[in-house]
């Protein structure tokens, strides 16, 4: 294969980005947090911005998140969560061993883009139209000062997820992802992020990028459509825990692996109760499934979990009639554990949310929706 100078060039950034990043793992790994000092986190900046040159957009996200980590642990800031640096410094280790093995196969810098990532997503247009039926739905704050929505949609009668979200800066909307529920998707569509999260929608004129978001340009066209109920989520569905674990270990087998979890549903036998883990500023409560094996939800006691946190809580009451079927969400493994963050329960006989007015539904997002307001 014949490489230009462009491609030449950015693949030896990219040879001495991997050594500095790994370089910068082995560090971390020897000094640990309590050696860190403000240089730590200029250093970081400063590897940020090698990773941004040599393309590894990525890895440059992550290690902008480590940075943002480092620098509340030394303010101090009791915002910082240990469980959180770990994950991304496990997460930028996946990313950069990710992207060495496709890099030492010798592919060209276009061919790596579904692993390095890209400074600006590109969307190419879907010829059909898109059956998509709502899995779930999500309110986040990132450390770059933005709040927003995450809807995950199942495209009917094919074996890929979308997403679409809607973000705006907190500086003008505040922190409160629940804010948005009822602000439109975009300018360019009639429909709010609360209605696209419910019911199922075609999509004509769709672009997507290469990690499944859906763009809301002008000329998308988005209408109703018949609902598969419950059975949208066949195709995510684990009947036990081993199936979980089975399916993080296949996509850990993949050649470039560039994800630690993995969206499932699941159908507890039974709940636990929820306890507060002060010490890892988390709520936990138990799943398990019929042969009894565990997997813990666990929910960051963070400003935008307030509303998960008490869904939960009413979720497992045994005596609030609001336990539900199923469960939408993301699962990984931590410490030896296997863990589980909840989006959207899920009820196979529909339940009524008052918001605004009475919607008849089968799911409810559980860090944008009170279970407070939801009866059978």
């Amino acid at each position: 294969m014949s490489l230009n100078k462009r491609e030449r060039d950015k693949l030896a950034r990219m040879r001495i980005a991997f050594e500095k990043i790994d370089g910068l793992l082995f560090r971390l790994g020897q000094t640990g947090l309590q050696r860190m000092t403000q240089s730590s986190a200029v250093e970081l900046q400063a590897l940020a911005q090698t990773a941004h040159n040599a393309g590894l957009i990525k890895i440059k996200r992550e290690i902008e998140v480590l940075d943002a980590h480092v620098t509340r642990y030394l303010e101090r800031d009791p915002l910082f969560r240990l469980g959180a640096y770990r994950t991304t410094v496990n997460r930028i280790w996946m990313l950069n061993r990710g992207a060495r093995k496709v890099f030492a196969t010798g592919a060209a810098p276009d061919d790596m883009v579904e692993v390095i990532g890209e400074a600006r997503r590109r969307y190419e247009p879907i010829v059909e139209a898109l059956s998509l039926q709502p899995l779930g739905a999500s309110g986040w704050v990132t450390d770059g000062d933005f709040v927003g929505i995450t809807i995950y949609y199942q495209a009917l009668g094919a074996d890929k997820i979308y997403q679409v979200s809607s973000a705006r800066p907190t500086m003008y909307f505040g922190n409160n992802p629940r804010r948005m529920l009822n602000m439109d998707i975009s300018e360019n569509l009639s429909f709010t992020v609360h209605d696209l999260a419910h019911g199922s929608f075609t999509f004509r004129n769709a672009k997507a990028s290469r990690d499944g978001r859906l763009s809301m340009h002008r000329d998308l066209h988005v209408s109703a459509a018949p609902s598969m109920g419950v059975r949208g989520y066949d195709a995510l569905r684990a009947d036990s825990w081993s199936e979980v674990v089975e399916r993080l270990r296949a996509g850990q087998a993949h050649p470039a692996p560039s994800r630690t979890d993995s969206l499932v549903y699941v159908e507890p036998a039974s709940y636990g109760k929820v306890l507060i883990d002060d010490k890892r500023a988390c709520a936990t409560a138990a799943l398990l499934d019929e042969s009894g094996s565990r997997m813990t939800i666990d929910v960051q006691l963070t400003e935008d979990h307030n509303y998960l946190v008490d869904n939960l809580e009413r979720m497992v009451a045994k005596n609030k009639g609001l336990r539900p079927d199923g469960l939408f969400g993301r699962a990984w493994v931590s410490e030896g554990q296997l863990r589980f963050f909840p989006y959207t329960a899920i009820y196979h006989r529909e339940v009524k949310l008052l918001m605004r007015r009475e919607h008849t539904l089968n799911e409810i997002h559980l860090t944008l929706e009170s279970l407070n307001k939801v009866s059978r």
